[in-house]
């Protein structure tokens, strides 16, 4: 923090009553983060491990401390440690003292608040140019699934009984070889990647989601568990709100959201409600459907750290104020000791497609989608 923006925070104390604001925030700084900073987003995924610094990028500068709904405090590795939460939103949004404190006032009173658009990092900036030939070359050279050439994408969909439903998705397409970029920027090889074609809250396409894949249809994993490929490509458009990839048409009044795409594909499958995938919690909170839509189904990931459901209720939250109806709906399957990070719509299907009849009840009386 600067030497002006503490003398202003000094001076402003007086007004607003930070201590008690902190008292109020004890047990709900993870929540406030997704809200409304989605730079936090990994390093509140992966407590009191190191991630990537939300300011400066790099590898492994900055973590967010095991206590940290508590307090909201972390440590930007190199610099200092920024020990409460209202340091640290003012640190990672590049907020004043007041836009900070009013921020949580607001979210901690239900009303719609400012989720900051996530900075792209000093040691990242890309020329806008140069990266909408890059991702429209990706694109370009892409094939619809129903092409010979992308058998390794039907076989990766058909071992998650999700084939049906991806070769009917609109913005999905097989690229036969890209580059795999690990996560020390070191290529590790050219595979095939499912492609989804990523698009901001307006429509217009921003961004590529990849899943790499063998020939074979299965995901490409290394034994070391440390060289995962980024899957979203960076963004054009970076400030625009919203990323989803759209899968299903919108005709009606009434669509469903969730967090992963295989999650969109088995709901979809088993109800035929068009269902948008989001991609992360950050980008969950993020979603405004078009115009017309008048209901939303949330369809939540049930994590063992809560994210989904945390990102899931900040969303019906939002989009209760804007007066559409919300609906929460979790998968009624337990999670099980060898589920690591928890169960969603697509484990469902997997092992239990009964349970998807909760569905139709809040379906039976929707209106028709039209033509």
């Amino acid at each position: 923090m600067s030497l002006e923006k503490f003398t202003v925070w000094r001076r402003t104390m007086e007004k607003r009553n930070s201590t008690a604001l902190k008292r109020r925030m004890e047990g709900r700084w993870l929540s406030a983060f997704l809200a409304l900073a989605p730079a936090l987003e990994t390093a509140v995924n992966k407590l009191g491990q190191n991630v990537p610094c939300p300011v400066d990028g790099g590898t492994d500068g900055f973590r967010l401390f095991r206590d940290a709904n508590t307090t909201g405090g972390g440590v930007k590795q190199a610099w200092r440690v920024i020990p409460e939460g209202i340091d640290m939103l003012m640190w990672v949004n590049d907020w004043s003292f007041t836009k900070t404190y009013d921020e949580l006032e607001a979210f901690l009173g239900g009303r719609i608040v400012d989720a900051k658009p996530i900075r792209t990092p000093k040691t990242q900036i890309q020329d806008d140019s140069k990266l909408r030939l890059w991702l429209n070359q990706i694109w370009g050279g892409a094939l619809p699934l129903n092409d010979l050439r992308s058998y390794p994408a039907r076989a990766y969909f058909e071992r998650r009984s999700l084939r049906t439903a991806a070769m009917l998705a609109d913005d999905l397409r097989f690229h036969p070889s890209l580059n795999y970029v690990g996560a020390d920027g070191q290529t590790l090889g050219q595979y095939g990647a499912i492609l989804g074609l990523v698009r901001n809250n307006a429509g217009e396409p921003v961004s590529i989601h990849r899943t790499f894949i063998t020939k074979s249809g299965l995901k490409v994993e290394f034994s070391d568990g440390k060289n995962k490929s980024r899957k979203l490509t960076p963004a054009v458009n970076k400030e625009s709100r919203g990323r989803q990839i759209r899968v299903n048409p919108v005709k009606g009044t009434v669509m469903g959201v969730a967090e992963g795409l295989e999650t969109a594909l088995a709901v979809t499958l088993m109800t035929q409600l068009p269902v948008w995938p989001t991609l992360s919690t950050t980008m969950m909170q993020s979603f405004l459907p078009p115009e017309w839509v008048e209901k939303v189904l949330i369809f939540v990931d049930k994590d063992r750290n809560q994210a989904g459901e945390v990102a899931a209720n900040t969303l019906a939250e939002k989009l209760s104020l804007l007066g559409l109806d919300v609906q929460l709906i979790l998968p009624s399957i337990p999670m099980l000791e060898s589920d690591s990070k928890g169960v969603d719509w697509a484990d469902q299907l997997k092992r239990d497609p009964s349970g998807f009849s909760q569905i139709g009840n809040l379906l039976r009386d929707r209106p028709r989608q039209t033509a």
